[in-house]
Formats: structure tokens, C-alpha cells, sequence
């Protein structure tokens, strides 16, 4: 009986800590699990280089600086050709920093964080995107603001109350 209760307990950690690993994010309300859920989706069309289901999920102010969807799709896709498949290790999105309310729409700041092998260096970076929603949460468009281009090129429209770290990056040797 001892047995049967140990393996029990022991089976019920198992499924604990499997749910745990599959729902690394902890949404506070249905806005943030709508922003996980968008966001997870770009990085995951990203991963299997589905480029125009990533452009997607792009905002539109990116995807007009390169025609539309298409455009930005294939952009990427050229840009892609010269990463080799195993240099990316893994792209994700990482903490929700903010999330605020404007009177056009809403917005967010996002974590995403790139593990990379490149060229003997391993290199894991933190950008932080902008998402943007225009139907009151539920839909969401992101843009990297961290990547050199200024906030308010891309965004001119970007809520002040936005606080948007440095991006971060760490390089060591493989």
C-alpha cells in the first residue's frame, strides 16, 4: 500500500513539474496570456522559418517599411539565408515588463531573449519588443525597440509611460 501511495505521489510531481516546463509564462489576466500567446506564436514561426506567418506578427509600421507582409517576409527571409540553422539555439519570449492603456490602444513591453552559437561565442541577448493592440487586448503586433532604429520612427505614437530597459548581451567563449 506504501508502494502504490509513493508511486502515486511520485507520478503526481512528474505531471506537476511537465505543466510547469509547458507553462513557463504566468499570465495575470486574459490580456497577458493573449500577449504570451501572440508573442509565441511570432517566435515559433521564427524557429521553423515560417517567415510570413513572423511578419505576421510584426507591426504594421515594420511590414509598410518593407511593402507590406510580403515584403517583410521576404526581407527576412533573404536576411536568414545567411545564418546557418544551427546558430540560433533557441528564441523565446521572456517576462512581461509592462502593459499600458492608451486611448487608441494597448500597449506592452515584452522580453525576448536569443541563444546563439556563432562563430565559437556563445551569445545570449535580451531585446525588448513593443506590442500593440488595437482590439482591447486580444490581438497583438510586436516591434523590436531595442534594434537601433529610435521608438518613435517606428511608433510615433508610443506611449510615454513605456519603460523600455537596454537591451542586454552576454558573450562567452564556446
Amino acid at each position: 500500500m506504501n508502494r502504490i501511495l509513493l508511486l502515486l505521489f511520485a507520478a503526481a510531481i512528474l505531471v506537476s513539474c511537465k505543466q510547469n516546463q509547458a507553462n513557463k509564462h504566468h499570465p495575470a489576466n486574459e490580456t497577458e496570456a493573449n500577449i504570451y500567446k501572440a508573442a509565441d506564436s511570432m517566435m515559433a514561426a521564427f524557429k521553423r522559418r515560417d517567415w510570413m506567418t513572423y511578419a505576421k506578427y510584426n507591426h504594421p509600421s515594420m511590414q509598410k517599411m518593407f511593402g507590406g507582409q510580403q515584403g517583410l517576409a521576404s526581407f527576412v527571409n533573404e536576411q536568414m539565408k545567411q545564418v546557418p540553422d544551427t546558430t540560433i539555439k533557441n528564441i523565446e519570449a521572456g517576462k512581461i515588463l509592462q502593459v499600458v492603456k492608451t486611448d487608441k490602444d494597448e500597449q506592452c513591453v515584452i522580453e525576448q531573449t536569443t541563444d546563439m552559437h556563432i562563430k565559437g561565442l556563445h551569445v545570449l541577448k535580451t531585446n525588448y519588443l513593443v506590442g500593440e493592440s488595437l482590439d482591447g487586448g486580444k490581438t497583438w503586433t510586436f516591434l523590436d525597440v531595442t534594434s537601433g532604429i529610435p521608438p518613435k520612427t517606428l511608433k510615433p505614437d508610443i506611449s510615454p509611460q513605456l519603460k523600455i530597459p537596454e537591451k542586454k548581451q552576454t558573450v562567452e567563449e564556446l
